[in-house]
């Protein structure tokens, strides 16, 4: 009979959380993200699985690479124990070690039939962007219903080998305007124990957070606003993510604009979302079909 692999011999259980990403940490890399939970679990003292070899390694894995100035409410990591920590336990322990800006959401124990990087399909984002003081609503809401109504749109993309023509069509799931604070003013006029339940909102309604960092833009003690108050949108984009077809928002934006003849420029990008496939259709990896 073969021995069994070392991780199988000593993982009990492999846990799978939900952690948001915010203002504070959002300009590190995806290499500096990993070393920051690396030493948080150790500091928890929390019982990882590690690799063998020389130099080894903590047994975690982590959903799609985020962007860098991109903050998130809908990052996801699988870590493989030792010990059968509850996810309760290990969700407690990780955050009191974890810096300001990290904060772990939800955890689950999972199967080990697959893990998240390798499973994930599409992303979801919320984009706020500068136009220009002569489009209007109806004028950008015709445009983008235009832009999708394309056959194909076909964009550059920098490759391994140099440029290469693609269709970015199919990658696109869905695309909606809205106009940032149009749903929150009750966050906005609350008295202080309201505000900081909208506070707590944010880690799961994009709207809240959304309209925090527009507020933070026009508050007299930081830099005057680069833009407009009137000026700012918002598109909620659905898009293609992962090994197979991957659509980042930043080319979504950049073809946007050339399209409608505008250099739109981002103002913020946020995470709302990943998504597994399963039986053709789009899950929450935490959802109980995705373990």
């Amino acid at each position: 009979m073969e021995p069994l692999p070392l991780e199988e011999v000593f993982a009990l259980n492999s846990i799978r959380v939900r952690f948001v990403r915010g203002e504070e940490v959002k300009f590190i890399s995806h290499l500096d993200l990993m070393k920051v939970f690396d030493r948080a679990i150790r500091r928890a003292g929390i019982p990882i699985v590690y690799s063998e070899g020389f130099n080894p390694h903590p047994h975690m894995v982590f959903g799609l690479p985020l962007s860098v100035g991109v903050t998130s409410q809908a990052e996801y990591a699988d870590f493989d124990l030792e010990d059968g920590f509850s996810p309760d336990e290990f969700m407690k322990k990780l955050n009191s070690s974890l810096p300001p800006g990290f904060k772990v959401m939800e955890a689950k124990i999972i199967s080990k039939k697959s893990n998240i990087m390798a499973s994930i399909k599409a992303a979801s984002y919320s984009i706020l962007f500068a136009v220009a003081k002569n489009m209007d609503d109806e004028a950008l809401a015709q445009k983008l219903a235009e832009f999708m109504q394309e056959d194909a749109i076909v964009v550059e993309k920098e490759g391994k080998k140099g440029k290469k023509a693609i269709d970015i069509k199919p990658m696109i799931i869905r695309l909606e305007l809205k106009k940032p604070g149009d749903e929150r003013e009750g966050c906005r006029n609350a008295n202080k124990d309201s505000k900081s339940a909208c506070s707590d909102m944010k880690y799961m309604d994009p709207d809240v957070w959304l309209e925090e960092y527009v507020e933070s833009l026009y508050r007299a003690d930081v830099l005057p606003p680069s833009y407009e108050r009137e000026s700012i949108r918002r598109i909620d984009a659905l898009l293609s993510a992962g090994s197979m077809a991957n659509l980042k928002p930043e080319l979504l934006m950049e073809t946007f604009g050339r399209y409608i003849g505008q250099e739109l420029k981002i103002v913020k990008i946020h995470r709302t979302g990943l998504f597994v496939e399963k039986e053709g259709k789009l899950l929450e990896p935490l959802d109980g079909n995705a373990l």
